[in-house]
């Protein structure tokens, strides 16, 4: 195994272990030491790869977009109409919440703290406009295919609602899960698009 694989399993070893105390601790109660013993690891091990819990957060921020952005393209055919795309776009982004229940505390958290923190409201701005941009473009395609109704935009952002909304929820549930199963979360999402299926 080369040296640059080890280093990023460490930092994936890292990532988890802080996502883990940042939902349960909050971000500013966790320090590095805390995260350091969550992984089984020194606290120079962790400072070895994040000089500071800012970094820290940042990298795993960074990780998280990107997991939902392989996440919003996984499975879906490029040529799969309108409607059943963003079915399964929506369903994939619920998932996430679903499959791994500190992920809907990671992003009330990250809420939160982009109230605080101009950096970290910025990447969350960043982060809707990526989310909004690829809801609002399957909704075009939709509306021009003739499966779907209403202003694209209005409809992302309403999408995007329905779906924080949810992992909000799912953050103060005691067991981390959403109130509604995917499939009834997707149906309403369907609604508010206006499918005709």
């Amino acid at each position: 195994m080369t040296r640059q694989k080890i280093d990023d399993q460490r930092k994936q070893q890292i990532r988890a272990a802080a996502t883990r105390c940042f939902v349960r601790r909050g971000y500013s109660s966790t320090r590095l030491l805390d995260i350091a013993r969550d992984a089984g690891l020194s606290k120079g091990g962790v400072y070895f790869h994040y000089k500071a819990k800012e970094s820290l957060f940042h990298d795993i921020l960074d990780a998280q977009l990107l997991a939902l952005q392989e996440r919003w393209a996984a499975d879906v055919p490029p040529d799969l109409p309108a409607d059943r795309a963003l079915a399964q776009v929506a369903a994939n982004h619920l998932r996430l919440f679903v499959e791994h229940g500190d992920e809907a505390k990671l992003c009330n958290l990250l809420v939160t703290m982009s109230g605080q923190i101009q950096e970290y409201r910025e990447k969350l701005e960043r982060t809707f406009v990526e989310m909004r941009t690829a809801y609002a473009e399957i909704v075009r395609r939709g509306v021009e295919q003739g499966v779907l109704s209403g202003d694209p935009q209005v409809v992302a952002r309403g999408i995007i609602a329905v779906i924080y909304g949810l992992a909000a929820q799912a953050s103060v549930d005691p067991q981390g899960r959403i109130p509604l199963t995917v499939e009834q979360a997707v149906e309403q999402i369907m609604r508010l698009a206006g499918s005709k299926a």
